[in-house]
């Protein structure tokens, strides 16, 4: 079976590609996405088929979902940037473009995926998922609420995974010679003896002395080391509806607000249940009537669900289902499992849109209110942000009012809102203030519109409850600093550039001194020593750029074999490889290697396959008319 298969391989290299595929599939579409309905709007057609601009725009805002939570607020300061914002698009479409052509494939083959393979499919997603393990509650509650059927999420799911039997098939197809795995596995034990002499660059830079002339003409050499970015000046004022303070609110209101909304400072009854499900279809009532008969006659509700459910998943369980509220299940069932009254009561026959159920209570929590005292805090948090949120957007419109009506300052604005003009030093766009650090308000601080016309900026929204208002006061261009003001800097780059020189100059000698025999005499001048590096493998305990250029070195003939290093402090290291020993016999990794390259070389076909299906495919991207992004 082709799931069975993924878990006995699961930490190979194939079976990571499958099943990183098989997430990439779900992450761009979403469970949620199997019932929207397609629109006359078209994002792409490809050999025919249409890919719709809101499947596009869902899976869009599925990528931004994920972005964000990988990112975080540095996100947000990207989605200032329009052509960012257009290159998720277009990644997105064509990921979604790709996929319809692996579905094009599998169809034209007659791919199918079985049963028992959707089934293990549907318990793997993380959407049905709790603490790492299939929750069937969950699952009940996620179809229930989408408005969609278990058939379709099956039928949904079987398409996936057909796609994912043609990939497993490509990708498992690579495969390496024996002979190439072992040269990689006696490469990858490879060990080699070498001598290394470490230059610091300190001892170099202590030498150095640089006269007045010699500084500056550096300072003329380098003007882009001192350059100074535009920098301006500005007047804003900042809305944050996020600044509140909860000890606003009196007591009163807080009492008044609790008693208003009771409900929701409440925990609702709560049931625990067991089911027996009947699949519909011809013999349903014949065989849950059977079922209720045996009940009735005293047999066990656990082990008849268990050997007679269709819902495998509770029946696992003796059809035990999860705690549950009134109202997250399907209607018919939540509205008989809460007419049961006693302990191990058992419901009639109920018919839901999944089936034909019989139900029994197996343990009930009554519903309890929070005191005033445990929730009062957050009513008077919650209450403080809407009082905020309330004068926000009313503040926010009439700043845009004053800031347009008074154009050429922002002292207007600030008398009439209650708020404090705030003035900044001399900044660029890489060290502004935290307050201003937005795409959006420092590409209108350094617009050239905004400086000439002496006028105040249109109102930024920087969302949650933000938004500010800028005032150019002076500018100042882009320009070489005066030698005066940055000596000092150009004096300690100065004598790191030399040092650095000389650093590398005396690497060659050493080299030099070494190839001739000579380096004894050489490092005692220097006062330098060497180090022996004996049986040294890729993964010694080495410096990365060291190992690097110690295996890249070809092994020593009649000449010796010597290499310079930079490090990335500044030092310099010279190597002589002494020996190269490569074992002959291979090691128990052999087999692992062997799989990694295939898995490599799997690849490497897929990508050779979607290209192929492009190149003959016919492919019209048109442009989406849902362009808006303000979600």
């Amino acid at each position: 079976m082709f799931f069975d298969k993924l878990r006995a391989g699961a930490q190979g290299t194939v079976s990571k590609v499958i099943l990183i595929l098989i997430i990439l599939s779900f992450a761009l579409a979403g469970v949620g996405s199997y019932v929207t309905q397609p629109t006359a709007e078209v994002a792409a057609v490809v050999n025919g088929d249409e890919i719709g601009a809101q499947a596009l725009e869902n899976a869009y805002r599925n990528e931004r979902t994920r972005l964000e939570n990988q990112l975080g607020p540095q996100f947000s300061q990207l989605l200032g940037d329009p052509q960012y914002v257009a290159q998720i698009r277009r990644s997105v479409l064509e990921q979604m473009v790709e996929q319809r052509l692996i579905d094009q494939k599998v169809q034209e083959l007659g791919l199918y995926a079985s049963d028992d393979q959707v089934r293990n499919a549907i318990r793997a997603l993380p959407e049905f998922q709790q603490d790492g393990r299939f929750d069937n509650e969950r699952y009940q509650q996620l179809l229930a609420r989408s408005g969609m059927s278990a058939e379709q999420l099956r039928d949904s799911v079987r398409q996936d995974l057909s796609r994912q039997l043609l990939l497993n098939a490509l990708v498992g197809s690579g495969f390496t010679l024996e002979a190439e795995a072992g040269w990689l596995d006696r490469l990858s034990r490879q060990q080699r003896d070498a001598e290394l002499v470490r230059l610091p660059l300190a001892d170099f830079s202590a030498r150095v002395e640089l006269t007045d002339d010699e500084v500056k003409a550096y300072y003329q050499q380098q003007p882009q080391q001192f350059q100074r970015p535009e920098q301006v000046k500005v007047n804003y004022l900042l809305l944050d509806a996020n600044a509140v303070d909860a000890s606003d609110i009196d007591e009163q209101t807080i009492e008044a607000e609790y008693q208003a909304n009771l409900s929701n400072y409440s925990q609702p009854e709560q049931r625990k249940v067991a089911h027996i499900m009947i699949n519909k279809d011809d013999d349903a009532e014949q065989t849950i009537t059977a079922i209720g008969e045996r009940l009735a006659a005293g047999e066990s509700f656990a082990e008849l669900a268990q050997a007679e459910s269709d819902d495998v998943f509770s029946g696992a369980k003796g059809g035990e289902l999860e705690w549950m509220e009134q109202g997250t299940l399907d209607p018919t069932f939540d509205q008989a499992a809460f007419a049961l009254t006693d302990i191990g009561d058992i419901s009639p026959v109920v018919e839901s849109e999944f089936g034909l159920h019989l139900i029994t209570l197996l343990d009930k929590r009554e519903s309890k209110i929070k005191p005033l005292a445990e929730v009062r805090d957050t009513i008077a948090e919650r209450l403080a942000q809407e009082e905020a949120a309330n004068a926000f957007y009313e503040q926010e419109q009439r700043l845009a009012e004053l800031a347009f009506e008074f154009p050429d300052s922002l002292d207007m604005a600030a008398r009439e809102l209650g708020l404090n003009v705030t003035s900044t030093d001399y900044f660029s766009a890489e060290d502004a203030p935290a307050k201003l650090q937005d795409p959006r308000v420092l590409t209108q601080a350094f617009s050239e519109e905004l400086r000439e016309q002496g006028m105040n900026s249109e109102l930024i929204e920087l969302g949650s409850n933000k938004a500010v208002v800028i005032h150019v006061t002076e500018y100042r261009p882009a320009a070489v600093r005066d030698f005066d003001e940055v000596q000092e800097l150009a004096r300690e780059q100065a004598v790191a550039a030399k040092a650095i020189e000389l650093t590398e100059q005396a690497a060659v000698e050493l080299q030099q001194a070494w190839a001739a025999g000579e380096q004894q005499a050489w490092l005692e001048q220097h006062g330098l020593t060497v180090t022996e590096l004996e049986d040294v493998t890729r993964e010694s305990e080495q410096d990365p750029a060291v190992l690097d250029a110690l295996f890249a070195m070809p092994a020593p003939t009649d000449q010796p074999s010597l290499h310079g290093v930079a490090l990335a402090g500044g030092d310099q290291v010279v190597l002589k490889l002494n020996a190269v020993s490569t074992p002959e016999a291979p090691s128990e990794l052999l087999a692992q290697i062997r799989q990694g390259q295939s898995g490599l070389q799997g690849q490497r076909e897929y990508l050779s396959l979607i290209g192929a299906l492009k190149a003959s495919a016919d492919i019209e991207y048109r442009q989406p008319t849902l362009q808006n992004d303000n979600f």
